[in-house]
């Protein structure tokens, strides 16, 4: 065994265990495998398989297994770290302070030669049970998992997979096995933002540092059969246009078409039921909006992520009496700022009539609404609390719906299933795109016929001094560009951006 070089760091009052407390023993989840492996890979040390069984999904977790005496010096380590760790908050670097603390507990100890034969290991528990999210650690940093779920004691852990959203919700080999166990879980998990969950308050929502969506209940005030969590995982790279080619939401055309409405500051309306994507078909437009405009974003849950430079963001603010600032505040505040186009995050009350007579003023508009139709947005949009007039329905030029679908095969799949162009002066919802379930395919997919069709594009007609031709050439050009990027294979936010940017720039061929 070579010698390793400690770090100096200076003499820890540590206390030596005097026994093993339940609270410091560990075991490593580490599930069954059976069914059709669909996929693995490695979350830091950790092993995950991704299965199918009986039609359903599995996510299967696997950390590195432990000797007894392992899991005896684990236990040494961590009752020992327990009494001499500073609050994590207070720490730069938590990861290279709790490796260093390793090393000094181990040596204070006299362990040094077990904690070498194993130092990942013990790096890889420690870290997980002293800033992690314990025995979820791995899919809450597994950067393929949009949301974990546990509904109670006893039962498994859920999880939305990325890239495998066909199965909707997996299970996976993480369970909490008994209440106490679980509570503890959720008080861990709000204290690490500075809140506590209590009988008294015992369902609460919060938004942590990553932002991630928190939602937890507390024994059984309020869920049955106790504690209860979901989070919604902020993912740090969105999906792009070309997920959402790629996965068949919109076609080529589709992005074109939209692209061109949003360069041209419309209004759009992204509606569909919770959980169908709409969020992340906004955050999608929102990229093609071109990079010279000012964006401001309202949102209550800070999620939407843009490319642009001149990118306001503004988050309400809950509270009592004066001191709550909601949606309707800031999409006022937000016209000071003399925006190009606002993003909100939802609209449901008076702050869409701020945002109509933003756009009657030239400003741009998308916003996420709950509805199953262009007919019941409208609906919604005329009854109170809205109460928009007619005048403000003409300004709306999109109302799109998303849905989630079962394939043929059994898979649930998202796509764009309604488009409608608001026509005044009657203000009726009519179709641009159809959405044929049986071939899963979309129609126009010429972009003369779209042009022919469509009453946004063709009001485009004297505003940009282009033919009808000229506006379908210029639907093929950027439908033929996108298509490029998903030949090019560019999926990551990291990729499309800039390319966005660059065709702004004139770069693209």
């Amino acid at each position: 065994m070579p010698k390793i070089s400690l770090p100096k760091l200076p003499k820890l009052k540590t206390v030596a265990p005097q026994s093993k407390l339940p609270k410091f023993r560990i075991t490593p989840v580490s599930g069954v495998v059976t069914g059709e492996v669909l996929d693995q890979y490695m979350v830091d040390q950790a092993q995950v398989i991704v299965a199918k069984e009986g039609g359903r999904g599995k996510y299967i977790v696997i950390e590195p297994s432990l000797t007894e005496e392992e899991e005896e010096v684990y236990s040494l380590i961590m009752e020992s770290l327990y009494y001499s760790l500073r609050p994590v908050a207070e720490i730069t670097d938590p990861m290279k302070y709790i490796e260093q603390y390793i090393w000094s507990t181990a040596e204070e100890l006299g362990i040094l030669n077990e904690v070498q034969k194993a130092f990942p290991k013990y790096r890889y528990f420690i870290a997980r049970d002293a800033i992690g999210y314990g025995k979820v650690n791995v899919p809450m940093s597994d950067p393929n998992i949009e949301e974990v779920s546990c509904e109670g004691y006893g039962r498994p852990v859920a999880v939305m997979h990325r890239r495998f959203s066909g199965f909707d919700w997996m299970d996976t080999d993480i369970t909490f096995n008994s209440e106490d166990e679980l509570r503890l879980f959720v008080q861990r998990l709000t204290q690490r933002i500075g809140k506590s969950v209590t009988t008294a308050h015992p369902a609460i929502d919060l938004v942590d540092s990553e932002g991630n969506r928190i939602a937890v209940t507390f024994s059984n005030e309020v869920s049955l059969p106790g504690s209860s969590f979901d989070v919604r995982r902020f993912l740090p790279d969105p999906l792009t246009i070309t997920n959402m080619l790629d996965q068949g939401v919109l076609t080529p055309l589709m992005g074109a078409y939209y692209w061109l409405l949003i360069e041209n500051r419309a209004f759009i309306l992204v509606t569909g039921v919770m959980g169908s994507g709409k969020t992340t078909l906004v955050n999608v437009f929102g990229s093609l909006i071109p990079p010279s405009m000012k964006i401001v974003t309202v949102e209550e849950t800070p999620e939407l992520r843009l490319p642009q430079t001149h990118w306001q963001r503004f988050k309400t603010r809950p509270g009592e009496g004066e001191f709550s600032i909601d949606l309707f505040d800031l999409v006022k505040h937000s016209l000071r700022y003399m925006p190009n186009y606002i993003i909100v995050g939802e609209v449901r009350g008076e702050e869409a009539n701020t945002l109509i007579q933003a756009a009657g003023v030239g400003t741009g508009a998308i916003t996420t609404f709950h509805a199953d139709s262009p007919e019941a947005a409208l609906v919604r949009l005329r009854a109170p609390p809205m109460n928009i007039a007619e005048g403000g329905i003409s300004l709306i030029s999109n109302i799109l719906t998303i849905t989630r679908l079962k394939s043929e095969s059994g898979f649930a799949i998202r796509r764009v299933v309604r488009d409608a162009e608001i026509v005044p002066p009657e203000n009726h919802p009519v179709d641009v795109f159809t959405y044929d379930i049986r071939n899963d395919s979309y129609f126009p997919n010429d972009a003369r016929a779209l042009v022919k069709s469509s009453y946004r594009l063709q009001a485009l007609k004297p505003r940009l001094g282009l033919s009808e031709d000229e506006i379908a050439e210029e639907l093929e050009k950027r439908a033929n560009f996108l298509v490029g990027l998903l030949k090019d294979k560019k999926f990551a936010y990291s990729d499309v951006a800039p390319a966005l940017m660059g065709y702004y720039a004139g770069e693209s061929k």
